[in-house]
């Protein structure tokens, strides 16, 4: 299948539209470095599947799309079409004309892929490519990189390129999606094993549960009948008895009404009766009083107007005096002393109390000190409280890795099992404070990500958690991981924006070892002031890069924004520091709280010492209080005496005349009194004997009524227990039986008597009961999982024979696997010496297999022997001699399995002048079985090209192609290389 055309729009430096037409044979493309002449190459694999940016010599995918230069603005699409001669039937594609198409618009993500103006999927444009050979390989597209490759390359690595010359490719796909088959049949062959193993064991429960099952079905059937008849016949008798129970308490509550209405009429005459007799209780008792309070005053009265009589014949005989002015004159003197010696003690009372109350003040004062201190220390001690419970909580989050997911855990603490195992990502970075909110939002989980020092360790990992279950793990090897970064032209636009922090891997500490690790994880994120910084940035750079703010506000690439406020998780990132700086802030509030404790103390004393001055002070007051109330106990006392001796003399001479009167009026008051009392007393007599006749009445009716009571409550009890007898057994016919008690008592006689009747009942049900549980279902679930076993047992044979299948099917690609590289090595090895001969003018080559009993696994040897020389391996020869022989290896491949297509990239650059005339002319030899594109700069080369193109770029950063002739390349060629000298 011959190329015969490629258009390019969009693609790199195709800014553009650019159409080469080829004519077979062998076409030249050249320009001076830089031109975008290989960006043809480029375009070839992209145009055939590549999925690799950085085979394209790119970061992203989106890198293929012309990006723009100073003249020429950028484009938002790429699209490369290559246009094939299918006229010799090279693809099993019905068109003569076959096009080829893939194009992809910025932003969207997706490629499209076309066949001749049709969609298609990816996998149709590799099966054109894998069938004609066309395809991205080594063979089919040669670089310079390639030959560096091959003479580079170990025996394994090598054995690829026979592969593919073998035509092996589809085979080994085909093997490879035969062993995924083999593992998944493998694995459904092992899953339907356990689930016969289990249904196996569930089977056997099962079984004696259905038979149980069944034996219970009978029985109850057989207990049916005869319940059913016992249940109509105790729902009829138990239905009579309530009836007739009905009937009898229906008399009862008549004659129970009767003796309460009986005893409310007794009750209330009787209460009549109290209420009168209390009423009367209370004026007797009134009267008694008043009668006593009478008696005892005539007695007093008698006592004064005795004493009275004595002491006037006291006087008429001289035996006391008169009080005089004298005794009047030394009580006012006595009066005023005592009037000036209470003031005084006022005075000094007053004086005493306000030292008190300044002494109360100072100890106020002190007291709100101390409470004030004790807050403040207890603020302190439950802030240090705090700390230490973070600290704690820190501690031991870092010892117990509890922070950490299963797999990851589970790993560190088995470390030593694992020989380059360094630790996990967060542990081995350092982060300043100021930036560990943006750095854990950019690192998220990866901070639990385990770094290992190659694949190999990490495999090993993965192996040893599945074989624990111990869950899941992210492993980093270093030696496979590639530093990230900003490109330079980018780093020139953002490093002098306002609000640019830097990289995020130049924020971070790390070890040397470690560097690699933080520019994967950090070499191509921006850190910024904030949010509307970070948006900036992200606009200016097309959003092509993550920017994160220092809050951890993010806008990802293509500019997803992630934001706002949360609350601070405790990650790993910065523990230590954490812990380092909270050790550091605890020492400090001891001290602080130690001195406020000293000086609670020194506080207290002073207040101590004021409370035991005031304490003197107060007995001072209390004595000064005692003298004065002393003294004035004698004023009023002296003060009395006098107003006595005023008084003494009216009072005695009227209390005579007013003592005979009040005697005269009592003892009338007296005789009244006692005569009432007389009459009441009678009446009470006849209310007493009245409330005892009720209370007798009273008693007979309540005795009478609680007998009935206690007959009326045993029927009512008999009543409710034919109730509840009747619905119960109503209730099992309706529930259990799903019957109504008519069709019980129509259907169902008893055929025996009704206790042998009950005693089959019980019997059944005991024997029912013996069963214990009874899982009816088991019956239905017997035969589900006996058709389920049937089914598993016929699957795992049908998988044992497609096992069988692809295993035959395995060996049987082996051996065309075999075969096919047994030729291509032996056709090959004969075409090699051929080529080698004449690119050396002489000697030997040879290559074969390094294990010939492991053809499928063995790589490929090549040793030489240039003319004059002995016979080295590939790797012992000089660089022009290694690329000449490489050369000259993959010419024999191409003679042994000729290719429709070519594309050589430089290949000849490491040859000099006269090996590159014979690499030319060589290319003359090939052409007629396959057509080649060669991209060169050498004038050997070109001066054997059938067609030339030559590339340029007369617009800045846009490549366009021109027809040329051979002097006009070799003047381009020339001109380029006086530049460069």
């Amino acid at each position: 299948m011959k190329l015969i055309k490629i258009e390019a729009h969009g693609f790199k430096s195709f800014a553009d539209p650019v159409t080469l037409h080829f004519d077979g044979g062998v076409t030249g493309i050249v320009g001076p470095n830089g031109s975008g002449k290989s960006n043809i190459n480029d375009a070839i694999k992209w145009v055939l599947g590549e999925q690799s940016s950085k085979e394209l010599r790119g970061d992203n995918m989106a890198d293929v799309i012309f990006a723009g230069s100073k003249t020429t603005k950028s484009l938002d699409r790429a699209e490369v079409t290559l246009t094939f001669d299918n006229r010799e039937g090279s693809s099993s594609h019905p068109s003569e004309i076959i096009t080829i198409s893939r194009v992809l618009e910025r932003g969207k993500g997706a490629n499209q892929y076309y066949i001749n103006g049709e969609l298609c999927r990816h996998k149709d444009i590799k099966a054109i490519a894998m069938e004609t050979g066309i395809g991205k390989s080594s063979l089919a597209i040669i670089s310079q990189g390639t030959v560096a490759d091959i003479a580079e390359s170990t025996d394994e690595q090598r054995r690829g390129i026979f592969e593919e010359a073998a035509g092996v490719s589809k085979y080994k796909f085909r093997k490879l999606d035969a062993t995924r088959k083999l593992e998944k049949t493998t694995e459904s062959l092992e899953k339907v094993d356990v689930l016969v193993a289990e249904l196996e064991k569930q089977l056997v429960p099962l079984r004696k549960q259905a038979d149980k099952a069944k034996e219970y079905l009978k029985k109850t059937e057989q207990l049916k009948d005869i319940e059913i008849a016992v249940l109509a016949h105790d729902i009829e008798l138990y239905e009579g008895q309530y009836r007739q129970l009905t009937r009898e308490l229906e008399g009862v509550e008549e004659t129970k009404n009767d003796y309460t209405e009986k005893i409310e009429k007794v009750e209330s005459k009787l209460n009549k009766s109290i209420l009168q007799r209390d009423g009367l209780q209370k004026e007797i008792s009134a009267l008694m009083g008043k009668s006593k309070g009478i008696n005892e005053r005539l007695k007093d009265l008698e006592i004064l107007a005795n004493k009275e009589n004595q002491r006037q014949e006291l006087i008429a005989r001289g035996e006391i005096k008169v009080s005089s002015a004298e005794q009047i004159q030394s009580l006012k003197k006595i009066l005023e002393e005592l009037g000036h010696k209470i003031n005084y003690f006022i005075e000094e009372e007053k004086n005493t109390k306000q030292k008190s109350t300044d002494f109360n003040n100072q100890i106020n004062e002190l007291n709100n000190k101390v409470n004030e201190l004790t807050i403040q220390i207890n603020d302190k001690k439950h802030k240090k409280i705090k700390l230490e419970t973070k600290l704690q909580i820190m501690v031991d989050q870092k010892e117990s890795k509890s922070n950490l997911f299963k797999g990851t855990k589970t790993i560190l603490e088995n470390k030593s099992l694992f020989k380059g195992l360094h630790g996990i990502v967060g542990d081995l970075i350092k982060v300043n404070p100021e930036y560990v909110a943006a750095i854990e939002t950019v690192l998220a989980n990866a901070t639990q990500h385990i770094v290992v020092e190659n694949p190999e360790v990490a495999v090993k990992a993965v192996n040893f958690l599945k074989s624990n279950n111990s869950g899941r793990a992210t492993f980093i090897p270093l030696k496979s991981i590639q530093p990230k970064s900003v490109r330079d032209d980018h780093m020139l636009v953002i490093q002098s924006h306002p609000g640019y922090v830097g990289i995020a891997s130049e924020l971070i500490d790390v070890e040397p070892k470690y560097e690699v690790l933080n520019k994967f994880l950090l070499g191509n994120i921006i850190v910024v002031e904030d949010i509307e910084t970070a948006n900036k940035v992200a606009n200016i750079l097309d959003k092509k890069y993550m920017v994160v703010t220092k809050d951890g506000d993010i806008i990802r690439v293509g500019g997803v924004i992630v934001g706002g406020s949360k609350e601070r998780s405790q990650n790993i990132i910065g523990l230590d520091e954490q812990i380092k700086e909270i050790k550091n802030l605890i020492p400090g509030f001891n001290a602080l709280i130690k001195s406020q404790e000293d000086n609670i103390q020194d506080l207290k004393t002073k207040r101590a010492n004021l409370y035991q001055y005031n304490a003197e002070i107060q007995k001072d007051i209390s004595i000064i209080i005692e003298k004065r109330v002393n003294a004035q106990n004698q004023f009023t006392e002296y003060k009395n005496q006098l107003s006595s001796l005023s008084t003494e003399k009216f009072e005695l001479d009227s209390s005579i005349s007013r003592n005979v009167e009040n005697i005269e009026i009592l003892e009338s008051q007296f005789r009244s009194i006692s005569a009432d009392l007389r009459a009441k007393n009678e009446i009470f007599d006849s209310l007493n004997i009245e409330i005892n006749g009720l209370n007798i009445s009273k008693n007979d009716l309540e005795k009478n009524l609680r007998d009935l009571n206690s007959s009326f409550a045993k029927k009512i009890a008999s009543q409710e227990r034919a109730k509840i007898y009747f619905e119960q057994n109503k209730e099992r016919l309706i529930t259990h039986y799903k019957m109504t008690v008519e069709n019980a008592k129509n259907d169902y006689r008893l055929s025996i008597s009704i206790e042998e009747a009950r005693e089959f009942v019980e019997t059944t049900r005991e024997e029912i009961s013996s069963l214990g549980t009874v899982n009816i279902e088991s019956i239905e679930q017997l035969l589900e999982v006996e058709e389920r076993y049937n089914n598993f047992v016929t699957n795992r044979e049908e998988l044992y024979q497609a096992k069988e299948t692809i295993l035959n099917a395995i060996a049987e690609m082996d051996k065309i696997i075999i075969t096919r590289l047994t030729t291509i090595v032996n056709d090959v090895n004969t075409e090699f010496d051929n080529v080698f001969r004449a690119m050396f003018g002489g000697g030997s080559a040879r290559i074969d297999f390094v294990d010939p009993k492991n053809i499928l696994e063995s790589g490929i040897s090549i040793e030489a022997q240039p003319p004059g020389k002995s016979i080295k391996n590939l790797k012992l020869f000089s660089g022009g001699e290694k690329s000449l022989i490489a050369i000259s290896l993959l010419f024999g491949i191409l003679k042994a399995r000729p290719l429709p297509l070519c594309i050589l990239d430089e290949v000849e650059a490491a040859l000099d002048e006269a090996n590159v005339v014979r690499f030319a002319e060589y290319l003359q030899a090939l052409k007629e079985k396959t057509q080649f594109v060669v991209i060169t700069h050498r004038h050997g080369t070109m001066s054997r090209m059938d067609n030339l193109f030559g590339a340029t770029m007369q617009k800045r950063g846009v490549t366009s192609f021109f027809s040329l002739q051979l002097s006009e390349a070799k003047k381009m060629v020339d001109e380029f290389n006086e530049i460069n000298d």
